[in-house]
């Protein structure tokens, strides 16, 4: 048996090996994207064609949330190639797109929250010197001693 700080290999042929984070799904971070993606696209497609039960899109939604726990997990302690940073935001977009589509099926609004106060629209201050009809007062200055009539 392997010492726990040790990691198993992925899946046959694969090098790579299965990070802690993952060891209960027993894939490297490659092959968990990789298949995350694939049953996003299977479910999606249950979803767009009205396929799914309710108590399937309950599955997908728990489906949905573990992923992007695992995925969070993984991205918490590790240095990560560009490659793999890519990989994972783009399974952290296709479980967004998930939830977006799942949420659509079942008439749900997306939930984002109420906005705080603190984001909020604010009217715009405009500064006087923005105006059409504001001079300034050097300007000013400078027409009077020349003559100029304000």
């Amino acid at each position: 048996m392997s010492k726990p700080s040790e990691h198993s290999a992925c899946i046959s042929r694969c090098k790579v090996p299965v990070p802690a984070e993952l060891g209960s799904v027993g894939l490297c971070v490659s092959h968990f994207t990789w298949s995350v993606e694939e049953k996003c696209a299977e479910m999606h497609r249950q979803i767009a064609l009205g396929k799914a039960t309710a108590e399937r899109r309950a599955e997908v939604a728990t489906y949905i949330g573990e992923c992007a726990l695992l995925l969070a997990r993984v991205t918490s302690h590790r240095c990560l190639s560009d490659d793999l940073k890519r990989r994972i935001l783009c399974t952290f977009l296709s479980l967004m797109n998930l939830r977006e589509n799942l949420d659509r099926a079942t008439g749900q609004a997306p939930h984002l929250g109420a906005p705080s106060s603190a984001l909020a629209p604010t009217p715009a201050v405009v500064p006087d010197w923005f105006n059409e009809s504001y001079e300034p007062t050097l300007v000013q200055h400078m027409r009077t001693s020349d003559g100029e009539a304000n």
